[in-house]
This record gives structure tokens, sequence and C-alpha cells, in this order.
């Protein structure tokens, strides 16, 4: 009486490990894989740049060069910005800290 049950304990077992198997092997990978960020357009490069004040709008500077969410500069009075936004060719950055840099006189 005990080997019968168990033969059927085990056949039971291997019943399920098949049918758990089968709906592992069929049920699409995406459900179980992370989703990835869809990748971003690639940037419009334009001649200049046009970086503004993002609280002000104030323009601080044209520059004839690509620029990046999180690049830096520094103003003509010695503010640092970092830039937090691009449409087309104006660049808007957020005020970040004021410098004191001196001027090293010979």
């Amino acid at each position: 009486m005990q080997k019968g049950r168990l033969v059927k304990l085990i056949g039971i077992l291997a019943l399920i490990t098949v049918i758990a198997a089968g709906v592992i092997h069929y049920v699409p990978l995406n459900l179980f894989t992370v989703q990835q960020k869809p990748e971003q357009p690639p940037q419009k490069v334009y001649d200049y740049y046009i970086i503004r004040d993002e609280s002000t709008n104030e323009i601080l500077m044209y520059v004839p060069i690509v620029v990046s969410i999180d690049d830096e500069l520094i103003s003509e009075s010695n503010k640092r910005y970092k830039i937090v936004k691009i449409e087309e060719n104006q660049a808007y950055a957020r005020f970040v800290e004021d410098l004191n840099l001196k001027v090293m006189e010979k």
C-alpha cells in the first residue's frame, strides 16, 4: 500500500514539473525581463547655441559648440550655471553658485 502511494506521489510531482516547464517555456519572455528605457533620439546639431538663465530668461552667452545637459559654464559675472534643458538651439541653465575668482596681477 505504501509503495502505491509513493508511485502516485512521484507521478504527480513529475506531471507538475512537466506542466511548469511547459508554461515557463511558452510564456513570453518579456513578462520576466526588466523593461529598458527607450533610446533617446539624437540631438540635432546647430551652428551655435544660445544659453539663457532658466529663471530670468536672460541671455548668458552664445557658443559655437554643441551643448549637452549637465554641461557647466561660468558667466562673465563669475556665476556658475548648469545646463538643465535644451530646446532646438536654446539651452537653459540653472544658477548653481557665485564664484570668488580673483584676477592675479603681475
